[in-house]
């Protein structure tokens, strides 16, 4: 899998914008994106409908809906935050240093002053594990798929059952930058740089064969298995945020704020999520020695080629969104060290699922179940608890350890995530 071209922001955004149609994996551009792995290592591609659903699906239907949930959480994984440290308040008078350093995933009501610049780095590395509480190691699937004659004849009908291996983890270093536009006002550029790996591998395949006219299929015959893997390097979805303070006391202050992602990640390759995001937000801080603060939002996206559920030309949909929500304390626990948790939450409304099923069939030696995915169509809360610390080496420069764990099986779940980063203000 060649490794993508990174492109200008501005070409990525007219070309995510742009696209109108399905995504074809047997031919053009995107069969050799990392979109396409999944697809091809399950043989869909040579086969007509899924099994186990309430109707009959289009087996690339089934494969592909994965792409959406993959999209739909990696575009919305928590980012850092622009949390710069030591707070200085005014208060009676005089100012005072709260060397409480802050929150590390998500932002606190305070701005950074005037003029002020914040520059901050962290990396971490998220390993997938499972989706819609289906081992991505275990994913069931089975297809039919008609053989005709030369002359258009149905013949018969091959039955095929299999499990797939899907290995799927991206490293992620994102980058943030902040200046102070005002004592009230703070403006952030939030960039993502990301290495998505995939490797995928269909297994114990079996086929039966039904040939027209009999009430039982023979078999089972035994297929190779199918091994495909790719990787893809470069910049994700970028993310401007602005703040302002709408009400600041000595030590309680409310915000509120905006952020617009851009789809200038490469969708195609997992690096992005080919939408427009519009997340408006509220953010409250109190200042203490232990700092309570919340966060509620919103997020809305428009349409992206990777949520396509009809397979038709013009039929893209928007991406999933809803209510993000976090609430935490971070506690000063000596001059130089802040300890810090969060319970974050990402909604996600009407939103394609996988959903284990098995359909049966008559053999010559009796009747065999196969286990087999179809897609839903659910609404779920993907909750996260962040827990870290934060450590002020020298002057302004701090650095950040911290783990986020996923609480629930809801949506694409990855095992809990380190992170390091490493930021200054100046």
């Amino acid at each position: 899998m060649k490794r993508p071209i990174l492109q200008l922001l501005l070409l990525a955004v007219i070309s995510s914008s742009a696209a109108l149609g399905q995504i074809n994996c047997l031919s053009g551009s995107a069969s050799n994106k990392l979109v396409c792995q999944f697809p091809f290592s399950t043989g869909v591609l040579t086969n007509a409908s899924s099994l186990g659903g309430s109707g009959a699906q289009s087996a690339i239907k089934t494969a592909t809906a994965i792409n959406t949930g993959i999209a739909t959480q990696v575009s919305q994984l928590p980012l850092a935050s622009a949390s710069a440290g030591t707070v200085e308040v005014y208060k009676n008078g005089i100012y005072e240093t709260f060397n409480n350093l802050g929150p590390i995933l998500v932002d606190r009501a305070q701005t950074i002053g005037k003029g002020k610049v914040f520059i901050g780095g962290t990396f971490s590395q998220f390993v997938f594990t499972k989706i819609d509480g289906i081992s991505l190691g275990n994913l069931p699937f089975a297809y039919s798929q008609n053989a005709y004659s030369p002359s258009g004849q149905l013949q018969s009908t091959i039955y095929t059952s299999e499990t797939t291996n899907l290995s799927f983890r991206m490293n992620q270093f994102v980058g943030v930058a902040t200046v102070g536009i005002t004592n009230r006002i703070d403006f952030s550029v939030i960039v993502p740089i990301e290495r998505v790996s995939v490797g995928s591998t269909a297994f114990n395949s079996k086929s039966y064969v039904q040939s027209v006219g009999s009430s039982t299929a023979v078999g089972p015959v035994s297929n190779p298995n199918i091994y495909t893997n790719g990787t893809a390097s470069g910049i994700g979805d970028v993310n401007f945020n602005v703040k302002s303070v709408l009400q600041k006391g000595e030590r309680a202050t409310f915000s509120a704020g905006f952020t617009l992602r851009a789809p200038t990640g490469d969708d195609l390759n997992l690096l992005g999520s080919g939408s427009f995001g519009f997340n408006p937000y509220v953010v409250y801080s109190y200042l203490a020695k232990i700092s309570p603060h919340a966060k509620i939002g919103y997020q809305w996206n428009t349409n992206s080629e990777l949520n396509n559920p009809t397979l038709t030309a013009g039929g893209n949909r928007a991406l999933p969104g809803g209510l993000n929500y976090d609430i935490g304390a971070d506690w000063a626990l000596a001059r130089r060290v802040t300890v810090a948790a969060d319970l974050l939450g990402n909604q996600y409304l009407n939103t394609p699922t996988y959903v284990a099923t098995s359909s049966s069939i008559t053999t010559t030696s009796g009747t065999q179940t196969l286990a087999s995915s179809t897609v839903g169509n659910q609404s779920y809360t993907v909750s996260n608890l962040s827990t870290g610390a934060k450590f002020n080496l020298f002057k302004s420069v701090v650095l950040s350890a911290n783990v986020l764990t996923q609480l629930n099986d809801s949506g694409l779940h990855s095992r809990p995530t380190p992170l390091l980063g490493i930021s200054a203000r100046f």
